[in-house]
């Protein structure tokens, strides 16, 4: 009896890369905009080298990596201490609320597309531990969902057809929910704030998601082509 085989997975050259920074980048955006950045948050990530790799793909990843690694340690807990307060207003604060650029994308429809959201997530077999009762349309939970099947993506596949299906669902979110919203909320951010932090998280997520969006779609193209040829 023949046992049918599936293609391998090969990470072509020009993708490694991005293939090994995105997921990197993915959860510096979930840690920063998720929760008030502590002395131990900016710790790790100062001290992380696959990190300062990661922040050279986008100009706002260059802002925060200049701002954070250029204090001095003694410096760092009062610079802590002040990002904490502007994470609390911005988060709090109705004009720049995660919340207001989806608000005005769905027209009023929030609880409806709070609960397609949800499906999302449950459909690829996603739970959140949700520490502060997050929405499941905030932005940390979302940019969560795609670090998630980035992991998935990178480690758990074995083959170019469950690569294809978790790169398109990967697709898919950022088409259809990301990008329709957060441009809106980083205008907002931008206007809002004056932080050297906050502005470089900002302009860091307006940059990478549409590149990550089109990475992706290149991938895609190249998975295709490989498969394919094997045919």
């Amino acid at each position: 009896m023949t046992i049918p085989t599936v293609p391998s997975l090969v990470v072509p050259e020009a993708f490694s890369r991005w293939l090994e920074s995105r997921g990197l980048i993915y959860q510096l955006l979930v840690d920063f905009y998720g929760r008030k950045p502590s002395l131990s948050l900016v710790a790790e990530w100062r001290g992380k080298r696959e990190m300062s790799f990661a922040a050279e793909m986008t100009e706002g990843g260059r802002e925060i990596k200049r701002y954070l690694c250029s204090q001095e340690p003694a410096m760092l807990r009062s610079i802590c201490e002040k990002e904490k307060l502007e994470y609390t207003r911005l988060m709090n604060e109705h004009a720049v609320s995660p919340f207001v650029a989806r608000e005005a994308a769905q027209l009023g429809r929030e609880e409806e597309f709070c609960n397609v959201i949800s499906d999302v997530y449950a459909s690829a077999g996603v739970v959140f531990k949700k520490c502060g009762g997050e929405a499941d349309d905030h932005i940390a939970i979302e940019l969560e969902f795609m670090a998630v099947m980035h992991e998935r993506m990178l480690y758990n596949s074995f083959s170019i057809r469950s690569a294809m299906e978790l790169l398109e669902i990967q697709e898919n979110f950022l088409e259809e929910h990301l990008l329709k919203w957060t441009p809106q909320f980083c205008k907002k951010l931008n206007a809002a704030t004056d932080s050297p932090l906050y502005l470089g998280l900002s302009h860091m997520l307006e940059e990478f998601l549409p590149q990550d969006l089109h990475m992706l779609r290149a991938w895609k193209s190249s998975l295709e082509s490989s498969a394919a040829a094997m045919v």
